[in-house]
């Protein structure tokens, strides 16, 4: 073997160590990250799908979804700059009406299902990115949604309650997630001007 293809031997065996950890704390740290990654990710899909996770719980409380919810819930994302007091809502609204298709295929086949930790997860997620004031006015929106689904089909000439029994429950289990997920907002330094990627 000449001089040139000599391996290098390492003479101190504190410094192969030091190497050795160094490489494990680099794998560690690159697998954190790639966690993450994949954690921010999901929770950005779980925020896109917030709003068509909060129609099929309230739709869908009584055991069937009617028409006239999903004509109600439809209506009520076309006109989402009435509806919506920020960007935030705003935004998960138009990217229901862009995969409003997709996403009914999917819950017709039973991939998308009515899931309450949808919601939490969501809720939890939008709260880590946003201040109190912000948070608050994401919470309005989405239960303002929540009530027009519920009172698109109920009620009788306008002398019994539009929501139902059921869809009431839904309604206050939401509020207790919104509430929840309201006393995690953050403090954020410059407030109107952050804005979280989903």
């Amino acid at each position: 073997m000449s001089e040139k293809s000599k391996p290098v031997e390492v003479e101190n065996p504190n410094l192969e160590k030091m190497l050795e950890t160094s490489s494990e704390k680099a794998a560690s740290k690159i697998a954190k990250d790639q966690f993450k990654e994949k954690q921010k990710t999901e929770y950005k899909r779980m925020v896109k799908l917030l709003p068509f996770q909060i129609f099929i719980l309230v739709a869908d409380a009584d055991g069937k979804i009617d028409p006239k919810e999903v004509s109600q819930f439809r209506e009520f994302l076309s006109k989402r700059e009435k509806h919506c007091s920020n960007q935030y809502t705003r935004r998960m609204f138009h990217s229901t009406v862009i995969n409003y298709s997709a996403l009914t295929n999917r819950f017709q086949g039973g991939q998308i299902k009515k899931d309450y930790k949808v919601v939490e997860k969501a809720m939890n997620y939008v709260a880590m990115c946003v201040n109190p004031r912000i948070m608050a006015s994401i919470c309005k929106d989405l239960k303002e949604l929540a009530v027009a689904i519920a009172e698109a089909s109920g009620g009788f000439m306008g002398v019994t309650s539009p929501v139902s029994k059921e869809e009431s429950e839904v309604i206050k289990n939401l509020e207790a997630i919104f509430a929840e997920a309201s006393t995690r907002a953050v403090e954020i330094k410059v407030p109107d001007q952050f804005s979280f990627e989903f």
